[in-house]
């Protein structure tokens, strides 16, 4: 008839997690600081103890993306977001594996105690095939939900970070903004060209005065 095999599928592995955000900083980006003119300039304070910021003709400065992922609030409070998400999705789905093997398991008990007849055992089979199949169809679901919610929360944060650096870009009119990381091209430069703690301590500052509890 049907081995256990052919009712019991491999157990697949649970979503994984996809969250990399920040991936598109660190792509490409040179960022030509004449795509922000036109924008409001909000009062950017240096943070207290913090070098100054160095400017001048044929000024090019950079960021450390890696550090922004490590310290950036944002950055925290998306990836919290996204795990949550994540778990929920993954919760549910393992509670639907688990329910589908325990039916196919009860099903092959049944076959091998031959107290079915041939024709319930070919009809519940193919119900628990068509089971298995609704399985992988929610798995890719909630797979492309993930990645969508990940490309959706990239966008949020290169959006703040641009939006930031064009504010602040009002003040110190650099020419070029640089992406770098702890792999990245960039093998040498001046401390003085390093803005990431500048960048960092400006953005948490927004972000919690944007999330400051209501008295």
């Amino acid at each position: 008839m049907m081995t256990e095999n052919e009712i019991v599928p491999k157990k697949r592995d649970h979503l994984p997690l996809i969250f990399s955000i920040l991936a598109l900083l660190g792509l490409i980006i040179m960022i030509l600081m004449e795509v922000f003119e036109g924008k409001d300039v909000q009062d950017i304070k240096s943070g207290h103890g913090l070098p100054e910021i160095t400017t001048g003709a044929n000024s090019i400065v950079f960021v450390n993306t890696d550090e922004l992922l490590k310290k950036y609030e944002l950055v925290n409070e998306l990836t919290a977001q996204l795990e949550e998400e994540r778990k929920r999705k993954d919760d549910d789905f393992t509670a639907k594996q688990k329910a589908y093997e325990d039916d196919a398991a009860y099903f092959q008990t049944q076959v091998q105690k031959q107290s079915i007849s041939e024709q319930s055992a070919q009809q519940i089979y193919e119900k628990l095939m068509l089971q298995q199949q609704d399985l992988y169809k929610l798995q890719d679901q909630y797979t492309s939900d993930l990645a969508k919610k990940e490309y959706e929360m990239n966008m949020i944060l290169l959006d703040s970070v641009k939006n930031y650096l064009g504010r602040l870009n009002k003040i110190h009119d650099f020419d070029y903004v640089l992406s770098s990381n702890n792999a990245g091209n960039i093998l040498m430069a001046r401390d003085t060209s390093d803005i990431t703690l500048q960048v960092l301590d400006g953005l948490n500052r927004e972000y919690e005065e944007k999330n400051k509890p209501e008295k």
